[in-house]
């Protein structure tokens, strides 16, 4: 692999943290043995695999939604009294 395909693999992400952050994140990779930016590359991993799951479950409730005629909260107050 040559320089060029690595740079065209990564890019640069620069941020600026509180001071207190920061150093939270120097202690922990530390800790971790690990490096800040691996740890920022694993928090950032983290939060999109939880935004494509809330998305997957918003998408899947809305379907439910629809196939039982749910339009609010009373619906489904209505639905748990009726199984009950």
């Amino acid at each position: 692999m040559n320089s060029q395909t690595i740079t065209k693999q990564r890019k640069i992400l620069n941020i600026s943290l509180p001071a207190k952050m920061y150093f939270e994140i120097e202690r922990s990779a530390v800790r971790e043995a690990s490096t800040k930016a691996e740890l920022a590359r694993e928090a950032i991993r983290q939060y999109l695999a939880d935004k494509r799951d809330w998305q997957r479950i918003f998408k899947l409730g809305r379907a439910t939604a629809k196939k039982f005629g749910i339009k609010d909260e009373d619906d489904i107050e209505r639905i748990i009294d009726e199984i009950r």
